[in-house]
Formats: C-alpha cells, structure tokens, sequence
C-alpha cells in the first residue's frame, strides 16, 4: 500500500504531445494500474487543448480526487498546479515525466521510465511548498500565473519562443541548446531594468539581458551533474542576474556549468532573492522583452515575481532520502 495518504487519484495527460502517442498512452495506462494494484482508485483524463489540464485538475480536486498526476513536462505540471492553486478543494500534486525538459522531475529523484516513476510516488510523502508566482503584461492587461521550477525574463524566454515544438519533440531539452547556438549568432541581446531583494532585504537595480528565478537543484539527463544549487523547499530563489548583453559571457557562464568547474564569470551574479521586478529602460519597448515559467512563454514586461504565501502539496521524497 502506499506510504502517502493517497486514495484517489487522477492522470492527465495530452494525447496529442510527442511522436509515439499510442506509446504513451499505454504506459499512463499501466501507471493508473499499478496504483490500482496498490489500493488506489486511479482515472485517466487526456487533456482536450492547450491550457486545458488547468481546469481539468481543479475540477478533479473539487470532485474528490485527492491526488492529480500530472503526466508530462514542466508544462503540464505547471497547468495542474494553477488548477490546483484555484480549486476550493485540496489535492497533492504528482509527475510522471514524459516532457522535453522535466526539471521538476529529474529534482524529485523520479526515472524517466514512467512505470517506475509511478511505484516511486506511492512511496513518495505530500510536502508543503510555497510556490513561485509571476505578473505579467499580455494584451494590455495584468496576469498571474504560479510555478514551482522556474521563471525567466530576456534572453531564456525569447529562447523558448524561438525553439519549435517539432524541435523539442524530437531532440528533448537538447533543442533549447541547439536554439542557443543560433542566437548567440548575434554576439549582442537587449538589455532591460531588473529590481530584487537580497537575503538581507537590501535593494538592488542593475541593468540585465536575462534574470532567471530557479528552484530545483540540478538540470535533467547528461546535465545531471550541474548543480544549480536552489532548493524547492526554501521557499526562495536563486536568481541569475546577467549584466551583460554580450553573447560571449553567456557562452563562458554556461561552459563553467556543463563542465562542473564552476569558475567566476564577470558580470554574472548569483544571489538568493523572494522578490524580483524588471521593467523597460527608457525608450524601450515593453513587448519586445518576454518572460517564461517551467519552460512556457508568457507576456512582457513589466513583469514581477515573488512567492506566494499560500502552499500546494507535492509528492516528494522523505526528507533523509535525498
């Protein structure tokens, strides 16, 4: 039987993400049986379009369902928990990893081998998490969305807008680097207005062509050994903060992480923050810098990140597991 209190559970999936639907679809369904061999009620529900699993796992947790499965990328993930975050019930939230990125999931120590990452949840505890929550401009208006991996403004999210969905499905979080390798073509990225808190609550404002807010550890498949050195249970985030716009540092930041050494890079800081503001320099055009969370685009600037009080639950390990 499972360790955590789970007694009735769903997973949502997209039927139409990846090149082997038909695959896929049978290993969630051999996920929901294992919970069922395990004492635990389990449903499939395949998400109808993009946004989708958002409502779908609010209206799991308000019918009952004590834990939603979300069954993808960070992506998905990052639908379930809004869902969940808006649900007038509460509900734990599970992975099973099947995305291009999977950068919650490599954190919580599950396989990429979804019928193993589902035995692993039944022993997995809920965990109390504050997630990330993130303002934005998209037509004119303010939106809100909460996350738990990570958020981006600059250069990263207009990677993110530039990477296909062909790409990713077929070269894996390696997409995101081939995109790279392009834009770094331009030897020069724009740079913006960025405004934080340090560990201290001293203010800080510099002039950036990428801030990102991280929360997991490490990054998934061979960049497993690259420590980002975040921790989702700190309820913070550590924010890199580039003062440069020229490619050449971000190729030089990156080296120093691929190959573990770490070394100094100018003009790149790394500090630990719960709050974070970017806005347009002077005569800048607001739309022209965007943001993302857990690998999703979203609007522009200005954009303000923080963490919200309220809290989720997430099935983790046991805390002396790590």
């Amino acid at each position: 039987m499972p360790a955590a209190p789970m007694h009735k559970a769903i997973f949502i999936f997209n039927p139409s993400s990846g090149r082997k639907q038909g695959r896929r679809a049978e290993k969630i369904a051999r996920c929901a049986e294992i919970f069922r061999a395990a004492g635990v009620a389990a449903e499939l529900c395949a998400t109808t379009h993009a946004g989708s699993a958002t409502g779908q796992a609010r209206a799991a947790a308000e019918s009952g369902f004590d834990t939603v499965i979300a069954c993808g990328g960070d992506g998905t993930v990052n639908e379930c928990l809004n869902g969940l975050m808006h649900a007038q019930s509460h509900a734990a939230l599970g992975v099973i990893p099947l995305g291009s990125g999977n950068l919650l999931a490599t954190d919580l120590g599950l396989s990429t081998e979804p019928e193993e990452a589902a035995r692993a949840l039944l022993r997995y505890q809920p965990r109390s998490l504050k997630p990330g929550l993130i303002s934005y401009q998209e037509n004119g208006e303010t939106r809100q969305r909460y996350f738990i991996v990570a958020a981006g403004v600059g250069v990263d999210a207009d990677l993110m807008y530039r990477t296909g969905a062909e790409a990713k499905g077929r070269l894996g979080i390696y997409a995101y680097f081939s995109e790279m390798a392009r834009m770094t073509l331009r030897r020069e990225f724009p740079m913006f207005m960025a405004e934080w808190n340090d560990e201290q609550g001293i203010a800080h404002t510099a002039k950036v062509a990428l801030v990102m807010a991280l929360r997991p550890r490490r990054f998934p498949g061979l960049l497993r050994r690259v420590k980002l050195g975040s921790d989702l249970e700190r309820n913070d985030y550590r924010l890199l903060l580039f003062r440069t716009g020229k490619a050449r540092h971000f190729l030089n930041f990156f080296a120093s992480l691929a190959t573990g050494l770490n070394w100094k890079v100018p003009q790149v800081d790394v500090v630990y923050s719960t709050w974070l503001r970017c806005t347009p320099t002077p005569l800048q055009d607001p739309k022209s810098i965007h943001a993302e969370i857990d690998g999703e685009v979203l609007g522009t600037l200005p954009v303000e990140i923080s963490v919200e009080e309220r809290t989720f639950d997430l099935l983790m390990k046991e805390a002396n597991s790590h």
